[in-house]
């Protein structure tokens, strides 16, 4: 069986949560950095035409679309299940994916650990503390729902890793390393709790990037 193929930067929060899958499956992979700006131009585009990353294949068939790709890759290889069979848990994990994708990585990723990480180092600008602020409110907002939704834990749609939680940790991850964050966790010691529990696992260690 051919390895999948995760195109993308690894410091992508997306990318990192689609590898974070493949490692807890035991799947071995091979990662195509595509770098900031390539996702814009060809052959990149042959595989997303929306521009973005990840972009996945594996065995001819190709996705993009990070969701897609982790129930993919739940479905399609042996290994401990990413997906709760109880409904509720199920229906929990869906919702806090659903708050990474429309709440938290707009406000987390686009504003604050955009302006913290890419506009300087990439750029030479300096921080748009506007924008960082502006982002605040919603990110204690996500922060909040996503304890009070984690409920008992130890993970955050139940007592069982799920897809929850690989889509979340990355973003969460490099949130708690800039200022802002860090001050957040210190608050919330549910899901510091959570966050170092994940940091833990085997899945986390070997895929690590190297840096944001």
């Amino acid at each position: 069986m051919a390895h999948p193929i995760v195109y993308g930067p690894a410091g992508s929060v997306h990318v990192w949560t689609v590898r974070l899958a493949l490692a807890e499956k035991g799947v071995a992979h091979q990662l195509v950095p595509v770098p900031i700006g390539a996702h814009r131009e060809e052959p990149h585009l042959s595989r997303h035409p929306f521009a973005k990353v990840p972009a996945f294949e594996h065995e001819g068939f190709s996705l993009y679309e990070t969701q897609a790709i982790i129930r993919y890759i739940d479905e399609r290889f042996d290994g401990p299940p990413l997906q709760p069979e109880d409904v509720f848990e199920w229906s929990r994990m869906n919702q806090l994916i659903g708050i990474h994708d429309a709440y938290a990585f707009p406000a987390i990723g686009r504003q604050i650990l955009w302006n913290h990480t890419l506009i300087p180092h990439l750029w030479g600008q300096t921080l748009d503390e506007s924008a960082i602020a502006a982002a605040l409110p919603q990110a204690r907002l996500c922060l909040s729902e996503i304890e009070r939704l984690m409920a008992e834990g130890p993970f955050l749609a139940g007592p069982q890793l799920s897809l929850a939680d690989l889509a979340l940790f990355p973003l969460l991850y490099y949130f708690a390393q800039v200022p802002e964050g860090e001050s957040e966790f210190g608050e919330r010691p549910t899901l510091r709790e959570w966050l170092a529990r994940m940091e833990r696992r085997q899945s986390v260690a070997v895929t690590r990037p190297e840096a944001i």
